[in-house]
């Protein structure tokens, strides 16, 4: 009896005690909605996670595959528009190609990296190297009677190119060694219609085939040139990739549903129709995750920030309101609703000269951040051509755009600087990019003192592009009289591309990944000039590739959806050009 009653209390126990937590799945499963967008669900057990992007971006969603640099690569055919994705936070990292009205579908990579691109509308498959510029087509136009490339293109165990013929009903294969283009299984083969999905059989033998016109999935040897049909009735079958535990998991009708490799049997349905808004599936891949990266702790220091705006009046700015902005974060999730604004105090610049100037600035009173008092001689970082022409002009002549750029307090204020930006109308931006006060400043209020952060560069000016190679952080020093470039520590944050698009827009990029950066991520929007002034007006009037670029000088962002931060050029006439970035802290970061 006492043995039953020990045996009745264990079971008692184990089954009240908790089940084990089940173990992350190490991949996602991504889903192409041709009339939504990419959905993301977990591999393991078909839970939605998330949209990838939104139709505002991603139109018409085709191929989604992992590129050789670990970025996640996403054809939107409606834009004839490749997009590139982290594979770590899923944030959007940049377009890596426009193909023009190809009706891109299909993507496939090579070994040196090259990104091969079937053109639904062209009838061909475009070579595109690792920086998204056209390099060959290397299927021609109905090579091989190829029609409508489709979005199962795929390498081979034997290295071919396979291209699935929608139109065609076909197969073809483009051999990298001889450039050649030929069948590889002939139209209607087996009764295939609409070839839509290739994928490669773990046996090394085989690639499956799925022909969403005739409901199949069928099985091709690579040797034999055999094609069996593995299962039919399906419900126009597109999309098909393994799942993690080794099953087949194929899109039938507006749902994926898991599928025996060796039989066709179907063994469950993983992501239910509409599930996560998923509407006219047509791909799937199931893509393992990438590591979050681990942000250095040591580049995110002493770092601090102003701005606020004012106007020119003769020879001087005055600045009533500097406002501290604190509680947004780095990257995608830079949301202008997070921050808190706060007044910290006002500023007074008066120009003496058009490189030399006198700044002041006061922290001090009940609604400042009380920081202090201070003023000190500021002058030009750089000359250029708007400098000359206000040498040439006199200081105070109307075109007063040889303000826009850094200012400094010269090699005694090393390890800070002042930006201005002057619209047409006189209106001033000024952002101040300084250091937090030391713990014995007194009466600082230290909630002041929250997310800001800044980089820096420079590099000289390639045409319409800026490669900044060695992105700074500049952490270690403090606020005010206590600034001391000696007691800076600089270190690689990453680098920086920005790529002038017009004489008020640009493409800006940045990658702060690998071991020796700070490991704050990329990405990559699109950019404006924060004001109209007299410097683009002559851009415009000249062209975009005219020899005098001080239009470039002055405040870019990214419009209302990144308001929050911003970044500043100063050019010098020769061509080197000076960077700052005035944004936040990844979230979590002290």
């Amino acid at each position: 009896m006492a043995h039953r009653i020990l045996l009745i209390a264990l079971l008692l126990a184990l089954r009240a005690a908790p089940a084990a937590a089940q173990a992350e799945c190490p991949s996602r499963l991504f889903v192409s909605g041709y009339w939504s967008t990419v959905h993301v669900y977990d591999a393991c057990t078909g839970a939605f996670l998330r949209e990838l992007d939104s139709r505002d971006r991603i139109q018409g969603a085709q191929a989604v595959r992992l590129g050789p640099d670990g970025f996640l690569y996403v054809i939107s055919e409606e834009t004839s528009t490749i997009h590139k994705y982290r594979n770590d936070t899923l944030a959007y990292a940049g377009e890596f190609t426009r193909t023009g009205p190809t009706g891109p579908t299909g993507l496939a990579f090579d070994a040196a990296g090259n990104a091969f691109v079937g053109g639904y509308r062209t009838q061909d498959v475009r070579r595109y190297g690792r920086d998204g510029a056209l390099s060959a087509t290397v299927v021609a136009p109905r090579a091989a009677g190829l029609g409508g490339p489709d979005n199962g293109l795929v390498f081979g165990p034997d290295g071919n190119l396979y291209v699935p013929g929608y139109d065609s009903h076909s197969v073809v294969r483009w051999d990298p060694r001889t450039g050649q283009a030929s069948v590889a299984v002939a139209a209607r083969t087996a009764g295939i219609r609409n070839t839509r999905g290739l994928l490669p059989a773990r046996d090394g033998q085989h690639l499956f085939i799925t022909a969403e016109g005739s409901g199949q999935l069928l099985r091709w040897n690579l040797a034999s040139g055999a094609v069996s049909l593995l299962r039919g009735s399906l419900s126009r079958p597109t999309g098909i990739d393994y799942a993690p535990d080794g099953n087949l998991l194929v899109v039938s009708g507006e749902a994926v549903v898991k599928l025996d490799p060796a039989t066709g049997e179907t063994l469950s349905t993983v992501v239910n129709v509409g599930a996560g808004g998923l509407s006219g599936p047509v791909f799937v891949a199931v893509i393992a995750k990438a590591s979050a990266p681990v942000v250095d702790a040591a580049q995110v220091g002493s770092q601090f920030w102003v701005v606020g705006d004012g106007r020119m009046q003769g020879r001087v700015v005055e600045v009533g309101t500097l406002w501290s902005a604190s509680g947004a974060e780095f990257g995608p999730g830079l949301r202008f609703q997070d921050l808190a604004l706060r007044r910290w105090g006002s500023a007074r610049i008066e120009f003496l000269s058009c490189t030399r100037a006198r700044f002041s600035w006061n922290s001090t009173g009940a609604d400042a951040a009380g920081f202090g008092t201070g003023a000190w001689e500021i002058e030009r970082y750089f000359t250029n051509e708007a400098t000359a022409r206000c040498d040439a002009q006199g200081i105070d002549a109307a075109d007063a755009s040889w303000v826009n750029g850094q200012w400094w307090g010269g090699e005694a204020r090393a390890g800070e600087g002042l930006f201005l930006h002057r619209r047409a109308d006189g209106a001033v931006f000024l952002a101040w990019f300084t250091h937090r006060p030391s713990a014995a400043t007194p009466g600082a209020d230290a909630t002041h003192a929250g997310t800001q952060y800044w980089v820096v560069g420079d590099a000289v000016m390639n045409g319409r592009r800026l490669e900044l190679a060695g992105v700074l952080s500049a952490t270690g020093t403090s606020f005010g009289a206590g600034l001391s470039f000696a007691q800076l520590r600089l270190e690689r944050w990453g680098s920086v591309s920005i790529e002038f698009t017009g004489c008020a827009s640009a493409r800006f990029a940045w990658d702060s990944t690998g071991p020796d950066s700070a490991g704050f991520g990329s990405g990559a929007y699109d950019a404006q000039r924060y004001f109209d002034d007299e410097n683009a007006a002559r851009c415009r009037a000249q062209g975009i590739d005219a020899a005098d670029r001080s239009w470039v000088n002055g405040q870019w962002w990214g419009g209302e959806a990144r308001a929050g931060e911003g970044w500043f050029i100063d050019r010098r006439a020769d061509g080197t050009a000076f960077f700052a970035w005035f944004t936040h802290r990844p979230r979590g970061m002290p």
